[in-house]
């Protein structure tokens, strides 16, 4: 048998094409593409000889050029602010697998509010797109949709408009937010800081997060104060967090309780707590969101609320399944779940 590398002798290594196959196989690319797609009937003895080829000389058909013909990649994408995050990494586990059921790939995209960016996206010719995104204007989400590429959004935001063709995700993070800052309040405590999402780069966009709208809605339900010195937003690493968190945690009238926007935020206000020697939930309460895995390890038990995951991955891609092969869809929800530890 002969080893790819005989084939090549002093070209260097080259892609194995349809030709190669043919002409190893004895036959003409046009069976070998037969055989490959398994579209139509070749004779026993010439599909053997194909297979053999094929094996011998390790051909892997050019994905890329089959979707040109097919006007179809069976490649998704995938785009949230930060792809490194725990809670991305769970959901994005059970959309891999039940995508891969379906016979599509996944690409892992980080959000950029470019232009260039969304433009160059939009030519990978992905046959759908997913996006978990606070940072992505309204403008340039919806023109994946504006391009004919099925789409569905994660509802983590505030949006002035939607466009009709975008089917929504909503985990509904505002009552969350509700209820966790309504349990901090119902234990007695009256200045609660909120810590925003990082990396907005000094924009206003975190005020159309909707666990910001939960917590300022729930203050102003109960009469509590609102106010500016309360609010640690626009940090661009958990440094900056634990710094701001430091210096409120110092001020003439320091907060009593923390709600975070996810639980890494929540454990970086926990460590600035402990090194002013305040007492978790004594001195100062802590409440994360998402329920990332070390939030029950840390010391005191972070409490936290729970997004179902599973349940929002495998949904997202069923969704985007059906959108694919042009089907009408509705926009679907899910709830959230409070998580009351010992931080509270």
């Amino acid at each position: 048998m002969k080893e790819r590398g005989d084939d090549m002798e002093s070209e260097g290594y080259r892609r194995v094409t349809r030709k190669d196959v043919a002409e190893r196989a004895g036959v003409s690319p046009t069976i070998v593409s037969y055989v490959v797609n398994n579209n139509r009937y070749v004779d026993q003895e010439k599909r053997a000889r194909v297979l053999q080829a094929i094996e011998e000389l390790n051909y892997q058909p050019n994905a890329i050029a089959k979707s040109l013909k097919s006007k179809k990649s069976n490649h998704i994408a995938f785009i949230a602010d930060e792809i490194e995050n725990e809670h991305f990494g769970r959901i994005v586990r059970e959309m891999e697998s039940y995508a891969y059921q379906k016979g599509y790939l996944i690409s892992l995209c980080n959000s950029r509010n470019e232009e260039t960016y969304i433009t160059q996206m939009i030519s990978r010719q992905f046959d759908g797109v997913i996006i978990s995104s606070n940072h992505l204007s309204e403008e340039l989400i919806y023109r994946f949709p504006k391009a004919g590429i099925p789409t569905i959004l994660f509802g983590n935001r505030i949006f002035r408009q939607r466009h009709p063709e975008i089917t929504l995700i909503n985990i509904d993070l505002y009552t969350g937010a509700v209820e966790a800052v309504q349990a901090l309040i119902d234990k007695g405590y009256k200045k609660i800081l909120f810590i925003s999402e990082l990396n907005y780069a000094n924009t206003s966009g975190w005020e159309q997060d909707l666990r910001f709208k939960g917590y300022k809605d729930t203050l102003i339900k109960n009469q509590l104060p609102f106010q500016s010195e309360y609010i640690i937003k626009n940090c661009i690493n958990y440094e900056e967090v634990h710094e701001q968190c430091t210096k409120a945690f110092m001020s003439q009238e320091p907060p009593d309780a923390v709600f975070a926007h996810e639980d890494r935020l929540a454990i970086v206000a926990m460590s600035a707590a402990k090194q002013l020697k305040l007492e978790i939930p004594k001195d100062i309460a802590i409440i994360g969101f998402d329920n990332s895995t070390i939030s029950a390890f840390t010391t005191p038990t972070l409490s936290t609320v729970e997004i179902p995951r599973h349940e929002v991955g495998k949904k997202a891609i069923e969704l985007l399944y059906k959108k694919i092969q042009g089907k009408r869809i509705s926009d679907v929800s899910f709830s959230t779940c409070l998580i009351e530890r010992q931080s509270m």
